[in-house]
């Protein structure tokens, strides 16, 4: 009997090397062996869902689905706290993440990693500071300029800088110092090299880029909210060249960056009289998006508002009329916590934690489509192909 299963063990491993190409094969990854796979979805029709994994945060990974039926197309490992956005073209994953010598301790490296999104295999990675945020996927930690050449992304050692890196030469260009005190990136959609952030006194500092990625000019605007009485989530609804905010107390807080100088727009509230008497208030995480076509503002909103339900899952969507200011429809919230909105294919995608619903926003009133049942563990962010103008 040992002789059979020395024999047949033997085989095994004989056979497992020959599948390999040798010894010297197990060194290498598995796709570089097999070259990877060509992802069964088209582009337009993928959404990644940043899972965090909270309860073994160190294997956090995006996952990929068809929008359109809800399969599982694969995913891409981003070790502990990991960060995600597309390139603009939808044809590189970008993502951010920390490694530890010894998984939970040891030297730490923070990289920013590019993957190939149509074969999902590794292509390079650009080590940077050790110091890159680690917290939630807020979409404002992590984001590039609008015209590809850097990607931004927020640091946290706990002093707070914006880091840039140079995508194509693979280089970590700088901290921007300038930034301390303030928090999040928001590209400036009508400008190549321009994002804003949002500062500790309320107002926005804009911050230009040179071609060498390095700080070229900047401005600082007028407290644009009081943070004492009616502070703003850092989730922005983004249009070419305004950006909203919505606060704690449901009032929409507007910039307009058209102009070589900031302005700053009247406030006005998603409220009526009668939302105000049984306590409707936003909340969530990224929480907030706009159709830019149609300049529609969603919204996650609950009721029963108080201190600390400011990350309540949504009772309700609000679609808001940036233009007249007025509630054009509200939907079931399905318990969203946050949202993405796919320009193009007007598709509103909301994600509860575990599950993605997907709604046709070609109209004022969003249509239930489908859901992604069980599409993370733990996720509070989704995103899909880029368009133009996103």
């Amino acid at each position: 009997m040992k002789s059979m299963f020395r024999k047949t063990a033997a085989a095994t491993l004989v056979g497992l090397l020959a599948l390999a190409g040798g010894a010297q094969a197990q060194d290498k990854p598995r796709e570089v062996l097999t070259g990877g796979h060509s992802v069964a979805a088209p582009r337009e029709n993928r959404i990644y869902v940043m899972d965090s994994v909270f309860n073994h945060l160190t294997e956090s990974r995006v996952h990929v689905y068809d929008v359109t039926n809800g399969k599982f197309l694969g995913l891409v490992p981003t070790s502990f706290n990991g960060h995600v956005q597309l390139s603009n073209d939808g044809r590189k994953i970008y993502t951010m993440t920390t490694y530890h010598e010894r998984v939970t301790r040891g030297k730490r490296t923070d990289v920013v990693e590019v993957w190939d999104a149509d074969k999902l295999t590794f292509d390079k990675e650009i080590i940077v500071p050790p110091k890159r945020v680690q917290g939630l996927n807020y979409d404002g930690m992590f984001r590039q300029t609008t015209d590809g050449r850097f990607i931004v992304l927020q640091n946290a050692s706990p002093a707070t800088s914006i880091g840039v890196v140079d995508v194509a030469k693979g280089d970590y260009v700088q901290d921007i110092t300038a930034a301390a005190g303030c928090w999040s990136v928001i590209p400036q959609p009508n400008r190549p090299r321009s994002f804003m952030t949002i500062c500790g006194d309320g107002a926005l500092l804009t911050i230009n880029l040179g071609e060498d990625g390095k700080v070229a000019s900047q401005s600082r605007s007028k407290p644009m909210f009081s943070t004492k009485d009616d502070p703003i989530f850092i989730a922005p609804a983004l249009q070419k060249d305004k950006v909203s905010f919505v606060s704690f107390y449901g009032n929409v807080y507007t910039a307009d960056f058209s102009g070589e100088e900031l302005k700053l727009e009247e406030p006005w509230s998603l409220l009526t009289d009668e939302d105000r008497v049984k306590g409707w208030v936003p909340g969530g995480y990224n929480l907030t998006g706009m159709h830019q076509a149609s300049g529609r503002l969603y919204v996650l909103m609950h009721p029963d508002g108080k201190e600390g339900t400011h990350k309540f899952p949504a009772a309700e969507i609000w679609v808001m009329d940036t233009r007249t200011h007025k509630r054009v429809a509200r939907i079931p919230g399905r318990d969203a916590l946050s949202m993405s909105i796919d320009q193009k294919a007007n598709r509103l995608l909301t994600l509860d934690g575990g599950n993605v619903h997907v709604y046709d926003i070609s109209q004022p009133e969003p249509k239930h489509l489908r859901t992604i049942e069980n599409a993370a563990e733990a996720s509070l962010q989704v995103q899909s192909h880029p368009s133009e103008g996103a």
